[in-house]
């Protein structure tokens, strides 16, 4: 009878082994998935940026009012290490496509200069989605009457 008892003991150890690496398999799958899902997670917020275009053309104006001398304290979070330009000051974008549907650059150039800036308007063509432009209180001069291709494209705000 001892001899059964013993045989009987192994077989439940054995289902109690069988058990344990089921439950380990289990666990390591569940494991995997779950770093999928975070991969996949960092890999969706990235994606969640607005365009390189866009961020590069953002740079360029910044670039751009450095150039002719305005102050760069206006646009201090512009920075190209940050991907995502749609949390940058004066810059709205659209929730689902990411795309910079306006910018606020009233009073980048608040004066500082004494004198007036001509615009390039090429430094917009990035922008496919900007439907509001405010460019208040900066003295530019140029194509930016009413009526120009600028202000026709755009809802332009200028002083």
């Amino acid at each position: 009878m001892h001899a059964e008892d013993n045989s009987v003991y192994k077989r439940r150890l054995g289902f109690v082994v069988c058990e344990a690496e089921g439950a380990l398999l289990r666990m390591r799958q569940l494991l995997w998935v779950w770093m999928l899902l975070m991969a996949l997670a960092f890999v969706n917020d990235r994606c969640h940026c607005c365009l390189q275009e866009e961020r590069s053309g953002l740079l360029e104006i910044k670039a751009w009012f450095i150039h002719a001398g305005a102050a760069s304290s206006g646009l201090r979070g512009w920075d190209k290490e940050d991907l995502n330009c749609c949390n940058w000051y004066r810059v709205s974008c659209d929730n689902t496509a990411n795309r910079v549907t306006g910018l606020v650059l009233s009073g980048v150039n608040d004066g500082a200069l004494g004198k007036d800036l001509y615009l390039n308007a090429s430094l917009f063509l990035p922008f496919k989605e900007l439907d509001y432009l405010d460019l208040r209180w900066n003295h530019l001069v140029g194509g930016l009457k009413p009526g120009s291709l600028l202000s026709i494209l755009f809802s332009v705000h200028i002083n």
